[in-house]
């Protein structure tokens, strides 16, 4: 599907046809009119995540890469196993829904002939390094969103991982091993208020967590911690 050819409706549908999740983080005090349109495209411009080779959240190159609602803009993707949309509501509030990058593998076209990962099937697995990677997308956005003002004292934040019953761990990296560890879980949802002081203050720890709280939840009671934290630091020094 070209990027012309995208509305709410198709992108929606194809996320979940397959696991996703679904990212919520807005301030705790309501203000209908905290942004204008102008500024919900700026917030999400200039406070983006590059840690790889995709922005969290993406932002298209197409022009214009937004649309706007009456009280939001948002931004629709579907490429190479991308699959995302995400909306900066005029009240502060970001929600981003994504599709599993794991279920889309088998069908991307690889340059060189099938990769590895072709035989990769849909809700099978959840790989270990990208969700660490993508929670501490998820956590320095935010970061920088309290950055900017946009939240009081305090902000909401919600992830929920859809799809998760069955899925097993497993790394990219075929030198690491990992045993047997299954969800038995349908969703696995975590919702939590922070001020803004411990966010800023523990941006990447409470990514950790966050993430160490998702593998125990595939029954890998004692990930590795202190080796989670050495590749969260090496992914946001650029050395993955």
């Amino acid at each position: 599907m070209t990027e012309k050819e995208l509305t709410v409706e198709t992108v929606l549908n194809k996320i979940k046809s397959r696991g996703y999740w679904q990212v919520i983080i807005r301030p705790t005090q309501f203000k209908k009119n905290r942004l204008s349109l102008q500024e919900c495209n700026q917030f999400v411009r200039e406070c983006k995540v590059m840690l790889r080779g995709w922005d969290y959240p993406h932002i298209s190159s197409r022009s214009p890469p937004y649309v706007g609602g009456e009280d939001y803009m948002e931004a629709l993707t579907d490429w190479d196993g991308h699959i995302e949309l995400w909306r900066m509501y005029q009240s502060g509030q970001f929600l981003h829904l994504f599709g599993c990058l794991e279920d889309w593998l088998a069908e991307e076209i690889p340059i060189f002939g099938r990769s590895r990962y072709s035989d990769i099937s849909p809700g099978s697995v959840l790989e270990v390094m990208n969700t660490l990677y993508r929670f501490t997308e998820i956590y320095e956005f935010a970061s920088r969103l309290a950055q900017k003002k946009l939240f009081e004292e305090t902000l909401f934040l919600s992830i929920t991982l859809y799809g998760m019953e069955n899925r097993k761990l497993m790394f990219f990296d075929v030198r690491r091993c990992l045993g047997d560890y299954v969800c038995r879980v349908k969703n696995l949802s975590q919702e939590k208020t922070i001020t803004v002081n411990e966010l800023l203050g523990k941006t990447h720890e409470l990514a950790l967590d966050h993430a160490i709280w998702v593998l125990e939840h595939f029954n890998w009671l004692s990930p590795p911690r202190e080796i989670l934290k050495e590749d969260q630091k090496k992914f946001l020094e650029g050395r993955i």
